[in-house]
């Protein structure tokens, strides 16, 4: 059986990472910190959900991991992820073993005043675009038959009468679409890492909701690497920048638009 470890992806691991410095840069420090602590709490969270069958890396070995996620050096954290995927490790023990305990102890040392605001971010940033290098590797959901996906809006939007009625839309033409409204983030980011869809559409206002969006981004990334996200609403006519340091496979405002990108990003998503 051959080993996929050379399918890290470096193009994308640099341009996520050099997006979410970007999106950091551009936005308040409350927000910054806030992003911060959802990748942290995310990825180490993931360790305790999923039991891996492994012998966890001796503590040297993460303490070594995560000095190289906020070292000098921009692919020395990759590099290790690299090394120990060509040693054999699998993609749940990079995952939920190395990348999780390197970001709980990136946590502890936050907490501990070891190590400054401007490390966390370099480090959490690295993190997030080393799990956005191996998202092709990761399996998608398989769906025969009808098409389908998550739609919802970002946590705390009051006007949904717009995704009802795309929803609506979107099932007259032959579509499953699972409609999240007024969702808790914690129960959303359990329900995606459960079902794992192909594609999640998110709706969100104007530049308010950045950093939530932001946020939400995150976790889907993290809970379901392989999932396709589409932004849409006003936000991206508002914030378009803003919205693509986010990453998204796809932004849409009008309808039509929607419908198009909503197809291709299915075609994307197809298991080869």
């Amino acid at each position: 059986m051959t080993r996929d470890f050379d399918a890290f992806h470096q193009g994308i691991y640099e341009q996520s990472f050099e997006e979410i410095r970007t999106l950091k840069g551009k936005l308040p420090e409350d927000a910054v910190i806030s992003l911060a602590r959802e990748v942290l709490r995310r990825v180490a969270e993931r360790a305790t959900v999923i039991k891996v069958d492994a012998p966890s890396p001796i503590e040297t070995q993460i303490e070594e991991l995560a000095q190289a996620l906020i070292s000098h050096d921009p692919h020395a954290g990759a590099n290790l992820i690299r090394t120990a995927r060509a040693d054999g490790a699998s993609l749940e023990e990079v995952y939920l073993i190395y990348l999780a305990e390197a970001a709980r102890l990136l946590g502890i040392w936050w907490e501990e005043d070891r190590i400054s605001l401007v490390d966390v971010t370099v480090g959490t940033g690295r993190i997030y675009a080393i799990i956005r290098g191996l998202a092709k590797i990761f399996p998608l959901a398989i769906y025969k038959g009808q098409k389908s996906a998550m739609f919802t809006v970002v946590p705390g939007e009051t006007h949904t009468i717009g995704i009802k009625m795309v929803t609506d839309l979107f099932r007259k033409n032959g579509w499953d679409i699972d409609l999240k409204i007024e969702p808790d983030p914690d129960s959303l980011a359990e329900d995606i890492r459960m079902t794992k869809p192909r594609i999640v559409g998110l709706s969100a206002g104007g530049e308010h909701s950045i950093p939530t969006l932001a946020k939400l981004i995150i976790g889907i990334r993290i809970n379901s690497p392989a999932t396709a996200v589409l932004v849409s609403g006003q936000v991206v006519k508002d914030s378009p920048e803003l919205v693509r340091l986010m990453g998204p496979d796809a932004t849409a405002f009008e309808f039509d638009e929607v419908e198009v990108e909503m197809e291709r990003l299915w075609q994307m998503t197809e298991p080869s």
